[in-house]
């Protein structure tokens, strides 16, 4: 075989990359990254009834932030799964508003949530 020839199977990888650059072993997670421990984080949720604002961003330990948002998380703890380190916010709003994937449900579940506290 020539060396200037490629096997289909190396045509097919080379393809894969042009079409899917992110291998999949790294492409992101279903959920938000909730690891990161210092920072800058932003809260992705909506807006609930306790104050915490959509899109309100806190500097500091993962820690503080849970401790500033105590009495919001005892009564709605999806809260905590919506708290992100602002490096991955576009990929974790994308999917917020994505039917069908955890963040959405986390979202949708502190709806719910807020609506329910405000009827009671």
């Amino acid at each position: 075989m020539a060396a200037g020839k490629r096997t289909t199977a190396e045509k097919a990888v080379e393809n894969e990359k042009a079409v899917n650059p992110t291998p999949k072993a790294e492409k992101g997670q279903e959920t938000a990254n909730t690891e990161a421990t210092e920072g800058r984080f932003i809260y992705i949720g909506p807006t609930t009834r306790t104050g915490l604002v959509e899109n309100t961003i806190f500097s500091g330990s993962r820690e503080s932030v849970e401790e500033h948002l105590k009495d919001t998380l005892e009564k709605i703890p999806q809260v905590r799964l919506l708290i992100v380190a602002t490096e991955s916010l576009a990929v974790n709003k994308a999917k917020v508003r994505k039917a069908g994937t955890l963040l959405n449900k986390y979202y949708n579940d502190v709806l719910s949530l807020s609506s329910r506290n405000k009827e009671g």
